[in-house]
């Protein structure tokens, strides 16, 4: 049984053999071919190169640099708008302390006069407060407009960019004045 199996093997074997020699002895090294398809294969690279790889790295990177330029704009803006609301909180601070300046001076005289007359006293404190009191609503008012204005201004410019179409000044002037009137 061995024996048989042996020989089956062996006659398999050169059959598989003989098979793959008939196969493979036509695939030979081909000089001539190889150096054209290296040098297609250059080719193809330089081509590829330059008329997809390089466009495409450039319009990605200008991409990059408009939106890093976006990004820096609007933190610009915005640091822009805090000072502006800081210079704007500095003026009704100062306002507020000339507010009280003049209600403690109209304290004082109020209580000089109480001597001579508490009755015209308190009729005159009464009307320095509501001066105060309108001078503080007028300040305020016009903060909250000028603030309004500048915020408005500032979204304008910077959706000028984001959108990057002009806006026409009477456009601008009528979406500010619709926030306005909304905001009242």
């Amino acid at each position: 049984m061995q024996n048989l199996n042996q020989v089956i093997n062996a006659s398999a074997g050169s059959a598989i053999e003989h098979e793959l020699n008939k196969a493979f002895s036509g695939l030979t090294f081909n000089w001539p071919y190889f150096v054209a398809s290296l040098i297609t294969l250059a080719f193809l690279t330089v081509i590829i190169t330059f008329l997809v790889y390089k466009p495409i790295k450039k319009m990605v990177k200008a991409r990059q640099k408009f939106i890093q330029s976006n990004i820096d704009d609007s933190i610009k803006a915005k640091e822009d708008a805090l000072k502006v609301r800081e210079e704007n909180d500095k003026k009704i601070i100062e306002a507020t302390q000339q507010a009280t300046t003049i209600i403690n001076n109209a304290r004082s005289e109020s209580e000089r006069i109480v001597n001579s007359g508490q009755a015209m006293a308190k009729k005159k404190a009464e009307m320095m407060i509501e001066q105060t009191q309108i001078l503080i609503n007028k300040k305020q008012a016009e903060f909250e407009k000028l603030q309004k204005k500048i915020i408005m201004e500032n979204a304008v410019e910077l959706a000028k960019k984001i959108i990057a179409r002009e806006i026409k000044d009477e456009d601008n002037l009528k979406m500010i004045e619709e926030v306005m009137e909304t905001k009242k």
